[in-house]
């Protein structure tokens, strides 16, 4: 089975940010600052009893919704420019036991063995090599193939699954 697949710039910054955000240590800081703006805010509506904001709750807050993303987008940025893989057009074939990938600068042949693992998510497909690195695949890129790649991945031995539940 081939497939041809290109990650623009924009779908590269929405993926990487909501795996970065579905983890739960994010979640967290998530919640920090919510409490942050509810606690400012809260105190200057009168509507809640809380003591006035400090220096802390407002770099606080700052840190989390302008600092931290801003350097999560400045690192996808930087990632995606310096990767040449990344902007390529690829062609990608899947075998039963390897994955061959050509771009304009590469060809890569990974045995599924040392896949790490393999995840769907709603639109997308990652083959990662270990627990950072993947290959995405735009779902996209499977229009009419989805069903046979989702059967090759479930014919490979060993191989560790997390497929997509609508």
């Amino acid at each position: 089975m081939t497939i041809k697949t290109k990650v623009s710039f924009k779908e590269y910054v929405l993926l990487l940010y909501r795996l970065t955000y579905k983890k739960p240590v994010m979640k967290l800081l998530l919640v920090v600052a919510v409490s942050m703006l509810v606690w400012i805010a809260g105190y200057y509506t009168n509507i809640l009893p809380v003591p006035k904001p400090t220096i802390y709750q407002y770099t606080t807050f700052f840190l989390i919704t302008i600092v931290q993303p801003t350097v999560i987008y400045t690192t996808i940025r930087k990632n995606y420019r310096s990767s040449s893989h990344l902007k390529e057009e690829l062609k990608i074939e899947f075998t039963t036991t390897e994955i061959k990938m050509h771009g304009d600068s590469f060809y890569t042949v990974l045995d599924w063995a040392k896949i790490y693992k393999v995840q769907e998510l709603k639109d997308w497909v990652l083959i990662y090599q270990n627990s950072l690195s993947a290959i995405i695949i735009p779902k996209s890129s499977l229009i009419g193939k989805l069903r046979e790649f989702k059967h090759l991945l479930q014919s490979i031995r060993g191989l560790t699954l997390k497929l997509y539940k609508n």
